[in-house]
């Protein structure tokens, strides 16, 4: 998506001009903005402050971030375990790319070094 060449408290400013009633197509004709675009930034930021704007933007940042760390576990869960043979079928269907019934189970034993018992418990060994 394409950067704004206006900054957060710029778009802030012409909102607050809006909101003491200055016409919005002034506004948009000194600012060289499409009306669209600025009612897409009065959605946006519409009766927030600017410090509530650099938290709104603090908050996306970590949801970022939390959403790639999701993406990494997901990935490690899928992954094969290290005993396992890696093979992949001809022809995958929408079955086949499912984790198995079982396999969740397997790598929770795996971890806690148990056995696997019945159909979602592991148990832990101790001797």
């Amino acid at each position: 998506m394409r950067r704004s060449q206006f900054t957060d408290s710029e778009i802030i400013h012409l909102l607050r001009e809006a909101d003491s009633g200055v016409p919005v197509g002034e506004i948009c004709r000194t600012a060289q903005v499409s009306l669209r675009t600025f009612y897409r930034w009065r959605r946006r930021f519409g009766g927030l402050t600017a410090p509530a704007v650099m938290q709104m933007k603090e908050l996306e940042a970590e949801n970022r971030r939390l959403r790639s760390l999701v993406s990494n576990l997901s990935e490690r869960l899928h992954a094969p375990l290290p005993g396992e043979m890696l093979h992949l079928p001809e022809r995958a269907t929408r079955s086949d790319t499912r984790l198995q019934p079982g396999r969740a189970s397997m790598l929770a034993a795996e971890r806690c070094g148990g056995a696997v018992v019945g159909r979602f418990a592991s148990v832990r060994i101790t001797r």
